[in-house]
């Protein structure tokens, strides 16, 4: 065995009692919800300690350490091998909404929104249609769940899908106004320490 995964907490007790007996050169990453065994576990070749939820970065980071620390050849292809899973595992981004309508609910495809805003603490979706519709959701929220490479947060309460960009102008104090296809009129102006960010975006 070159790498375990071990859950602290288990249905029929902790994990430690099924590892004091395994090599000192197999390293233990472990994964739970509670931080107060984080000591306990490096007396267990414990090379990390995740608290739930996870995150997919804290997870590579830990098992590129193994792959470092540990060299026995079989185990650094295998732990290759989960490390490049890992890295190429497709993100998961958000595909529709579900709005609140009449007496039920009706869903949108993202991929129909041109441009959201802010809106009292929740979201105003601008749709390709023209059509518009609150949610309760923050930007930030929305922010996290959308793909990078199709929608982009041009200022803290506007985000703008790149199908929707008619073009970009040079604005004041160097800044760039984005001009949306079916929403000529609302203003999208993206400060300076956007701009590069908001060039190499568009230039994909």
């Amino acid at each position: 065995m070159d790498l375990i995964l071990a859950d602290i907490r288990l249905t029929d007790g902790l994990s430690f009692d099924g590892l004091q007996d395994i090599p000192d050169n197999v390293p233990v990453i472990f994964t739970t919800a509670y931080d107060e065994y984080a000591l306990k576990a490096f007396n267990y070749n414990g090379i990390a300690y995740l608290l739930k939820p996870i995150e997919k970065e804290e997870l590579i980071e830990a098992i590129e350490k193994s792959r470092r620390m540990f060299t026995t050849p079989p185990a650094t292809r295998e732990i290759a091998d989960i490390y490049r899973l890992l890295q190429n595992q497709a993100e998961v981004y958000r595909q529709r909404f579900l709005i609140a309508d009449h007496d039920g609910y009706i869903t949108v495809p993202v991929s129909e929104v041109s441009y959201i805003c802010a809106d009292s603490g929740m979201a105003r979706l601008f749709m390709k249609d023209k059509k518009q519709y609150t949610i309760e959701m923050s930007l930030d929220d929305i922010d996290s769940q959308l793909n990078p490479m199709q929608f982009f947060r041009a200022t803290r309460q506007q985000i703008v899908n790149i199908t929707s960009v008619r073009r970009v102008s040079n604005w004041f104090n160097r800044r760039i106004k984005i001009i949306v296809s079916e929403y000529p009129d609302i203003e999208v102006v993206v400060g300076r320490e956007k701009v590069v960010r908001l060039k190499q975006w568009l230039d994909r």
